[in-house]
């Protein structure tokens, strides 16, 4: 049976062999496999997949999937690559009763193998496993019922259907990543790179897959994400070392490895701080961003008479304050940030990041000199470039602040979702 795009190819080898029961109290859990309904569940993963990563559904590899009758209930898939012509063909051996994640993980995997392989030339690419494992999290949690279409169930007189109910309320894609994460610390980036999955208990497994489910979300929700993760996946062929190529492909984002791990440790800390149930609204985030990200000063025009208020920006600090002021400035709206990192809404999350990091990269190399300087003039050479960059930096910041809020403000006018969550 061939699926509707013409890259899937079902094959049925079961014959006539019984199939096996599921585990007594999993039921639920585990997928009876029917061509019929493999070959839409095949696309439609694969449709969700591509709208994660911001491409079309265009393809060059066959992916040939043959259920096979069960050897038990710890019976796994298998994935097979082999090199065809000048292209790549993909089989995928399925059991005919296969644990439901365990089907969708098998599936991301050998759609992200395809699309790695389509510049592969000597050798397949290899798919890091946070980064099938994260997308497998991602998809499952937006739209499992959707995804997964099984077998009916159920007659109702002449017509057979399962019925599925779904139950939501307030959702959080990541409410089982916190859940799980809040008592147990994610894994470095050392770690996630390179697991040892064959010393994983279950517990250390479940915080390896909600981990990577966090960093796959962190990394979507960078600017121009999906076309930065799909960037990613495309070079994979093309090095030995996924890390070169991530590096590559996120280059705008981080500079080195150790740019990510100190990205990464603050996206862990954060997220595991935050409380889903009382972030503020869209309107509240880009307001109390703008007020964070100013200073108030008392200028007095003409001597005698009443200073008036005014809000200085980052920028004016960094050029025209003395060393002390400023650092002091800048290391409260620092903390600051870090403080409000806990409560904005999940748009302005990276945002929030970018501008910490900023402030505590110029910090860090402002304090390599301990002189005190008057103005961004009377700086040296080597740190008023410093200091220059920084400015540019955080002017970069504002005009995406700026579009981003002026993007939210017609959602967060008279929303009835906007006061919902504010309550």
């Amino acid at each position: 049976m061939r699926s509707v795009s013409g890259q899937f190819v079902i094959h049925d080898l079961r014959g006539l062999a019984p199939a096996r029961l599921s585990p007594p109290g999993q039921e639920s859990s585990w997928l009876a496999l029917e061509p019929p309904f493999l070959v839409v569940s095949c696309e439609r993963i694969k449709q969700a997949l591509c709208a994660e990563l911001g491409t079309d559904r265009s393809w060059t590899g066959t992916i040939h999937a043959t259920i096979r009758p069960g050897r038990g209930n710890h019976d796994v898939a298998q994935i097979n690559v082999e090199r065809f012509g000048a292209g790549w063909n993909y089989r995928v051996e399925l059991p005919q009763k296969l644990e439901r994640t365990q089907f969708v993980r098998t599936l991301v995997q050998v759609l992200l193998l395809e699309m790695a392989n389509r510049t592969a030339r000597e050798r397949s690419a290899e798919i890091p496993l946070w980064l099938s494992e994260g997308l497998t999290q991602r998809l499952l949690v937006a739209n499992e019922a959707e995804l997964i279409l099984a077998p009916p169930t159920q007659q109702f007189g002449s017509m057979l259907m399962t019925p599925t109910m779904i139950e939501t309320r307030d959702p959080d894609p990541l409410a089982a990543a916190r859940r799980v994460l809040l008592n147990r610390p994610p894994p470095t980036i050392e770690e996630l790179s390179w697991p040892q999955v064959e010393q994983f208990s279950p517990e250390a497994a479940e915080v390896f897959q909600r981990s990577a489910q966090l960093f796959v979300a962190e990394l979507l929700r960078l600017q121009d994400g999906p076309r930065h993760l799909h960037a990613f996946v495309d070079s994979l062929a093309q090095y030995y070392n996924w890390q070169t190529a991530f590096l590559r492909a996120y280059e705008d984002h981080f500079a080195s490895q150790l740019a990510l791990e100190k990205w990464w440790t603050l996206q862990a800390a954060y997220f595991v701080g935050r409380d889903h149930q009382h972030l503020w609204t869209l309107e509240e985030s880009a307001q109390k961003l703008d007020a964070l990200l100013h200073t108030p000063v008392a200028i007095r025009a003409v001597q005698g008479e009443l200073p008036a208020r005014s809000d200085l920006s980052l920028q004016v600090v960094i050029r025209e304050w003395d060393t002390p002021r400023q650092m002091a400035t800048l290391q409260a709206k620092l903390n600051d940030l870090a403080q409000a990192r806990r409560r904005v809404a999940p748009q302005f999350m990276t945002l929030v990041n970018d501008y910490a990091l900023v402030l505590d990269d110029y910090l860090e190399k402002r304090k390599r000199s301990t002189t005190t300087f008057g103005d961004i003039r009377t700086l040296p050479p080597s740190i008023k470039k410093v200091a220059r960059e920084a400015v540019q930096q955080l002017d970069a910041l504002d005009a995406r602040r700026a579009q981003l809020s002026n993007q939210t403000a017609p959602l967060a006018t008279g929303s009835p979702e906007g006061s919902s969550a504010r309550k």
